[in-house]
C-alpha cells in the first residue's frame, strides 16, 4: 500500500483513494493509521474552494457540491462563507 500512502501525501482525498484502489474508505484510514501517516484536516483546498464557489454560483446545492467533491455540506458552506457568497449566522448576532 505504498502507492496509497504516496497518493494521499500527494493530496488525493480518501474517497478518491477508496475508488482508485477498490477498497472502503475505512480501510484507507486503517492503512494510513498503520503507516503513521498524519491525517489532513477535512475540508477543501484552495482550488476545490474555487470550484465550490463556481458550482454554487451556477446554482448547484451545497449538498450536491459536497457529494461531488467528497466532503460534507459543512465544508462546502465554510468555503462559501469564506468567499462571501453566504453570510455566517454567527456574524449576525450582536
Amino acid at each position: 500500500m505504498d502507492f496509497l500512502v504516496g497518493d494521499y501525501l500527494a493530496g488525493m482525498g480518501v474517497k478518491q483513494l477508496a475508488e482508485r484502489y477498490g477498497i472502503h474508505r475505512a480501510t484507507v484510514f486503517s492503512h494510513l493509521r498503520r503507516r503513521n501517516v498524519p491525517s489532513r484536516r477535512p475540508g477543501l483546498g484552495f482550488d476545490e474552494k474555487a470550484e465550490a464557489v463556481r458550482l454554487a454560483r451556477a446554482g448547484v446545492s451545497m449538498r450536491a457540491i459536497g457529494r461531488r467533491m467528497g466532503v460534507d455540506r459543512k465544508a462546502v458552506r465554510a468555503a462559501l462563507v469564506e468567499a462571501g457568497l453566504i453570510m455566517d449566522n454567527t456574524s449576525q448576532r450582536s
